[in-house]
């Protein structure tokens, strides 16, 4: 006899959904990293003093390498002394925005975060179930499609990560 099946977790498991910008007005990778880092700090979850900063780490880190990594999904992310705990922030774009992914897919989902440098495990964790949730298309049409925060959060809830 086995025992209690472990539910899989989902999208809606893994990102909270505080900050919710939808849809982004932004039209380019700047404007966007730019629109959600805004949004962060207007909910609270990034230092306002901080966020000149912060805005600069998220374009040097777009210079190393582009965090586009297709299929519509773009993963913005930076480890900062200035983060007391990982942050999250999650946009869409329904035309899509140009993050450079390999696919030239324009990101229809943009999921941006800041962690703390110590955060290391919560921080690949993070990507690992985003990369598992982008590897079908299907999960960003739904996400991209989402009309408002409910339906969001429904189409998020029913994406396995697990993958």
């Amino acid at each position: 006899m086995s025992g209690p099946r472990k539910k899989e977790k989902t999208l809606k498991d893994l990102l909270p959904t505080d900050v919710l910008v939808q849809p982004l007005k932004a039209a380019t990778k700047e404007e966007a990293l730019g629109e959600l880092l805004n949004a962060l700090v207007i909910h609270g979850a990034a230092d306002l003093s901080r966020e000149g900063a912060l805005r600069e780490a998220f374009l040097e880190r777009e210079k190393v390498a582009s965090t586009g990594i297709g299929n519509g999904l773009a993963i913005p992310h930076i480890k900062s002394k200035f983060a007391e705990k990982m942050t999250i922030g999650v946009g869409t774009s329904e035309r899509g925005i140009d993050f450079g992914a390999h696919d030239s897919e324009p990101a229809r989902i943009i999921v941006m975060w800041i962690c703390p440098p110590a955060e290391t495990q919560a921080h690949l964790a993070l990507m690992r179930g985003l990369a598992a949730m982008g590897r079908e298309a299907g999960n960003i049409e739904k996400l991209a499609k989402a009309r408002d925060r409910r339906t969001f959060l429904a189409a998020s809830e029913a994406i396995s990560v697990e993958k």
